[in-house]
């Protein structure tokens, strides 16, 4: 008989993270106001600022009176956005155009001196830049998982290694990095990117345990679907060619100003993992985490069709693939 109050508050707890497009604590921090205050003033490098959600993020973080360095390949891309951080309210000195390609390891230590004799200091590095893949995972080619590495995985670590001693200089340096919910529950048709989403939790987990007692805190990001331009580029079986597809307005995708919002209490907050993702991807994450059995169960009752359906609105991947 008195089991019942108990019942209707596990259900209405239940309801509300159905609610949710975030896991529990960063919704109570976004709930609460906490987190961007705690940018203001911060000198952030944002790599992948270009486009996509690291040009939403660069925005929000330029609103939450953030000094930006803005790093990718494109200089015009970054200028352009360079005057949107600017319309947010940033400073012309606060926001400095950094062009930086993170797979030539040799630009690494110049663009640094140059962010430092800009602001003379660096607060909080944000690894952002990286591409997707849309391809099956028997047909890859081992090029397409050594060049996916390159970017997803070591350019993220050498370039952190790089900016690491004066994070850790100011005990109370922060180096986030952008993962994504396949770095926490695998996605079919992207196993070269999955795989690499894994090793970035591994790689930075590994660092946040031998130096969080000297100060440096490490921010894991693990996005869900969200609408950017990222299927253009992506990684597809055979070198040298890209997905080329593009996101469709139907999509149940998350924005990706809502997700640069997350991302920034997120980063404020100096949390150690958040994942963000709408209903059911986020429902789907927990599953994975806490009954593994129950989603290998579904994998075999559907295949790849659930999965990739909730991923891209799509159950296939279409053939046609473009030369880069």
């Amino acid at each position: 008989m008195m089991l019942w109050p108990v019942a209707v508050c596990l259900l209405l707890l239940l309801l509300l993270f159905l609610l949710c497009d975030c896991d529990p604590v960063l919704a109570v921090l976004s709930a609460l106001g906490r987190g961007r205050p705690a940018l203001r003033d911060r000198v952030i490098w944002l790599t992948g600022a270009s486009s996509g959600i690291g040009e939403a993020l660069a925005v929000e973080l330029a609103a939450c009176g953030a000094r930006l360095a803005l790093s990718a390949r494109r200089p015009a891309e970054l200028e352009r956005v360079r005057r949107r951080c600017l319309e947010a309210g940033a400073a012309a000195d606060q926001v400095l155009v950094l062009p930086l390609d993170v797979t030539e390891f040799e630009q690494h230590r110049p663009a640094l001196d140059r962010l430092l004799a800009h602001f003379g200091r660096l607060d909080v590095l944000v690894n952002n830049a990286g591409r997707s893949q849309r391809c099956a995972w028997a047909d890859t080619r081992p090029a397409v998982d050594r060049q996916l590495f390159e970017l997803n995985v070591f350019a993220p670590v050498e370039l952190t290694r790089v900016a690491l001693p004066e994070l850790v200089s100011r005990r109370g340096g922060q180096v986030v990095v952008m993962s994504s919910t396949a770095g926490t529950c695998p996605a079919p048709c992207s196993g070269s990117y999955t795989g690499s989403k894994h090793a970035l939790h591994g790689f930075f987990g590994a660092l946040r345990s031998e130096l969080s007692a000297a100060g440096l805190r490490v921010t894991l990001l693990c996005p869900g679907p969200t609408f950017s331009d990222l299927l253009r580029s992506a990684f597809v079986a055979e070198p040298g060619q890209v997905f080329g597809g593009e996101m469709s307005a139907s999509d149940r995708r998350m924005t990706a100003e809502r997700c640069a919002r997350l991302c920034a209490v997120a980063i404020g907050a100096q949390l150690a993992e958040a994942w963000i993702a709408i209903q059911p991807i986020l429902l789907f994450q927990y599953l994975n985490h806490y009954t593994p059995w129950l989603i290998n169960f579904v994998f075999q009752l559907t295949g790849a069709r659930l999965a990739m359906q909730l991923r891209d609105s799509r159950n296939s991947v279409p053939v046609e693939t473009k030369q880069k």
